[in-house]
């Protein structure tokens, strides 16, 4: 699948079948934490891609059969709002399928009255929020040029105030760059005003662009949701799901070419016990199929061929 991946696990939403709507790695921040790579193509530019090839795999896929999804998930290799076709996937899914529709995206083009109005079509928006001081924001996101820290809130409070669905908002925490006092203060506030569903709490716990990005521990990020107040919780582990079989070791490089992951992160995507997944992994590691890396102390695997576009 060139557009389609997983379903994968995800610790927000349960099974995820993520749709890409940008080439890799195409985004309007670079943020230090990401863990799909550092941004290549960084712009605020909108543009037309593929519209119709992803409508097409998409319906190929829902009439294989194949693992249904809790959700479907519009993100992928960058931000999704970069691609002027949006309104009109979302539409699309809609109309394939009876899941929901999420959209994983930084917020940065909320400002934009034609980007608010495409995402209202979407079940659930998923923006993130990680700094309230304009200095800290350009230091852990790394935005293009254009983009401010205020008119991004001012995009927010508009499409909260606008949008009928569902709005959970993440912050990513990290340590020595977001995490204190005079940092989570004037957060605090904003998230107030901002007003989201759910503020889940993350930290950097897969493998990043820059070593500055260092995760906090559970004690430490349980201090952080308790400050920030608000309902604020840190995001929990993935669910189980029910055994699959016959999974080819396509379907594991497929899955790893999008994002590196641990094997268990892998048991649960593919619905296979944790031994079976690891000697798997073993395997495909001898041979060079796949790298293993460790950080900061579980060992992620990525598809050594990289994504699949």
């Amino acid at each position: 699948m060139n557009y389609l991946f997983g379903p994968v696990p995800s610790r927000r939403l349960g099974l995820s079948l993520g749709v890409d709507l940008v080439p890799a790695k195409t985004c309007t921040f670079d943020c230090l934490y990401c863990e799909v790579g550092p941004t290549t193509t960084l712009t605020c530019r909108r543009f037309p891609f593929q519209v119709a090839e992803i409508q097409a795999e998409l319906a190929a896929y829902l009439e294989s059969g194949g693992s249904r999804p809790d959700v479907i998930t519009l993100a992928g290799s960058g931000e999704p709002t970069l691609n002027a076709g949006l309104g009109e996937i979302i539409s699309i899914v809609k109309n394939l399928t009876e899941f929901p529709v999420a959209v994983l995206t930084n917020g940065a083009l909320c400002h934009l009255e034609e980007v608010r109005r495409e995402l209202a079509g979407a079940d659930l928006i998923l923006p993130s929020l990680d700094a309230a001081r304009e200095e800290t924001f350009r230091r852990v996101n790394r935005p293009a040029a254009g983009l401010t820290l205020a008119g991004i809130i001012d995009g927010l409070k508009s499409f909260r105030r606008e949008f009928p669905g569902q709005i959970w908002l993440e912050v990513m925490v990290l340590k020595g760059l977001n995490d204190q006092e005079e940092e989570l203060a004037p957060l605090r506030q904003v998230l107030r005003e901002l007003a989201p569903d759910k503020i889940q709490l993350n930290t950097a716990v897969r493998p990043v662009v820059d070593d500055l990005a260092q995760p906090l521990n559970e004690a430490e990020m349980a201090q952080v949701a308790a400050y920030l107040d608000n309902g604020a919780e840190v995001i929990a582990a993935c669910r189980r799901r029910a055994a699959q079989s016959a999974v080819t070791d396509d379907a594991f490089l497929a899955a790893l070419a999008r994002r590196p992951m641990t094997a268990r992160d892998l048991a649960q995507a593919l619905g296979m016990n944790l031994n079976q997944v690891q000697q798997r992994l073993d395997r495909l590691n001898e041979a060079g199929l796949v790298h293993l890396d460790h950080y900061p102390r579980d060992g992620f695997y990525r598809s050594a061929s990289g994504a699949h576009h």
